[in-house]
């Protein structure tokens, strides 16, 4: 297998392996790959995410950009995906040289997130908020 594979799974680069080991030995739950449907007025869209990091009680979703993501179609494209998932998600993009360069800093600013961002998670179906299992 090739030098991108984490788990089995052939990756997108050799960042997105760094960061998914980085965020192992931090002991985050995460997926990667993940493919989503967005709400967008009448329909749907669906995207895939490079990571999702999850806590019981925060949800961030985990970008890598590569050299492609500066031309300008491609940070447009990225801009406008963002602003659609701004409304079910925060999003928070590295670039891949950051990543190569020191994954476990990426995966502690991830981290250090996660913990700002500690609201209560509120089911559809009540007023109240979803209280975590201790």
């Amino acid at each position: 297998m090739g030098e991108q594979v984490f788990k089995g799974i052939d990756l997108n680069s050799q960042g997105h392996v760094r960061l998914c080991e980085a965020l192992e030995a931090e002991g985050l739950l995460f997926c990667f790959e993940v493919n989503i449907c967005v709400p967008d007025g009448e329909a749907s869209q669906r995207k895939t995410l490079d990571l999702l990091v999850l806590t019981p009680t925060a949800v961030l979703n985990v970008e890598i950009d590569g050299a492609r993501h500066n031309k300008t179609k491609r940070r447009d494209k990225d801009y406008n995906r963002d602003r659609l998932l701004s409304r079910h998600l925060r999003t928070l993009r590295f670039t891949h040289e950051a990543v190569i360069e020191d994954p476990q800093a990426v995966a502690r600013i991830i981290r250090e997130e996660l913990v700002l961002d500690q609201r209560p998670l509120r089911s559809p179906w009540s007023e109240s908020p979803v209280v975590p299992a201790s």
